[in-house]
């Protein structure tokens, strides 16, 4: 028994150092900062003002485009009543 040890022993020396070591992991890097927030290209925009008559002309141009909407409603409504 006394030769096993001895043995174990004459092994154990003939290791390198770094190969007896306890090899801890390394320690976790830091996280990277955070990248700053993007900086708008352009400053947002104000609405221009609209006169009186440009005001009822976008109000005219947005019934016109519910018109049109409409009369495509209606005639999807005929054409899934003829099949």
């Amino acid at each position: 028994m006394h030769g096993a040890w001895l043995l174990l022993f004459a092994l154990a020396g003939a290791l390198p150092a770094a190969a007896q070591e306890v090899r801890t992991p390394p320690p976790e890097a830091p996280a990277p900062p955070a990248s700053p927030a993007p900086v708008p290209l352009e400053p947002r925009r104000t609405e221009p003002q609209l006169t009186d008559e440009d005001r009822e002309v976008v109000e005219n141009l947005e019934l016109l485009e519910s018109l049109d909407a409409a009369a495509d409603l209606e005639v999807l409504l005929e054409l899934a009543e003829e099949k």
